[in-house]
């Protein structure tokens, strides 16, 4: 039977809570010693902050080192900057807290860290709010929902473009402009939905819709484009394309993306690991229009807006 090859991790906070490093095991208030191989390595920094790997051991095959109880205890009486209780919730803590963490032990660094995205958010969603009411208050709008037909992938694994897509477009006040399906294969391409108007129809209605109208896009609208354009029948209006932009805020990345701003201003954490949830998507144009409403809807400085009188209520439109 082929031996266990060690595990590696990239981070601390990868690294499972049986294991531990020889120096963890040291300075623990109960301090051990390893029993057997390292079963990982981790990437870490020596005091000259070069990169090294930081073997680790399974505290369960461990044993106690050569100090007795009464040892122990005149070795925590003898300690002076050691510290093994968190400032925060008062837990005794096995291995020495970190003064830059504020003494505070793995959970509430967590719930600190979680607390500050938290903060972040909600400072966020007021950008997001401002963002909304931005467009509503500019020229005539084209929000445009965007979903595309695949076509199977080639015997090699290879993609092949799209068969159709279809493109819905509300206005300002949520009034349907266009719901088109095109079709973006050529005519001999099998497999492109039958209802889907011809390249050239679908390139003149859109055309007409899209023009001097300032578009918010859900979707590839620019694969749309790019496709009518192969066939034959580019638009005769300019499509924005979704280029990536943000900007950094408090050591943040805050992506700037229709759908990220969404779940921005959702600001939905999951409760194992932390980090934003990503929303339902909307759908539809007429429902991306309420979704936007709602943004902008958002008052500077209201952090209740939204929420409903009666715990669990959920209202929808008719």
């Amino acid at each position: 039977m082929p031996e266990e090859q060690p595990a590696e991790f990239g981070r601390w906070s990868e690294v499972p809570w049986h294991y531990a490093s020889r120096t963890q095991m040291k300075v623990s208030d109960l301090a051990r010693r390893p029993g057997g191989p390292a079963v990982g390595y981790v990437a870490g920094r020596d005091f000259r902050d070069k990169e090294i790997s930081v073997p680790l051991y399974d505290v369960r095959a461990s044993r106690v080192s050569g100090a007795s109880g009464p040892q122990l205890a005149a070795a925590s009486g003898r300690r002076t900057a050691a510290v093994y209780e968190c400032s925060s919730c008062g837990a005794q803590t096995q291995l020495p807290l970190s003064e830059d963490s504020g003494h505070l032990c793995v959970m509430c660094r967590r719930l600190a860290d979680i607390g500050r995205f938290q903060a972040e958010l909600r400072e966020r969603r007021e950008q997001t709010g401002a963002w909304a009411r931005s467009l509503f208050a500019g020229g005539d709008l084209a929000i445009t929902w965007v979903e595309l037909t695949a076509a199977p992938d080639t015997p090699s694994g290879r993609r092949r473009p799209p068969l159709a897509g279809r493109v819905q477009v509300v206005d300002a006040q949520g009034k349907k402009l266009a719901d088109v399906l095109v079709r973006l294969a050529g005519p001999r391409t099998q497999g492109a939905p039958q209802e889907a108007v011809a390249a050239g129809d679908g390139a003149q209605a859109l055309s007409r819709v899209l023009a001097g109208r300032h578009q918010i896009v859900w979707g590839p609208l620019t694969v749309v484009e790019q496709r009518l354009a192969e066939l034959g029948h580019p638009l005769s209006v300019s499509v924005e394309s979704a280029r990536p932009t943000g900007s950094w805020a408090g050591g943040r990345f805050w992506d700037d993306s229709l759908p990220t701003r969404f779940a921005q201003w959702r600001g939905e954490l999951d409760p194992a690991t932390g980090a934003l949830r990503t929303p339902w998507e909307p759908g539809s144009a007429d429902r991306l229009w309420w979704v936007l409403r709602r943004m902008s809807e958002h008052p500077a400085g209201d952090r209740t807006a939204g929420v409903s009188t009666a715990a669990g209520a959920v209202s929808e439109p008719s």
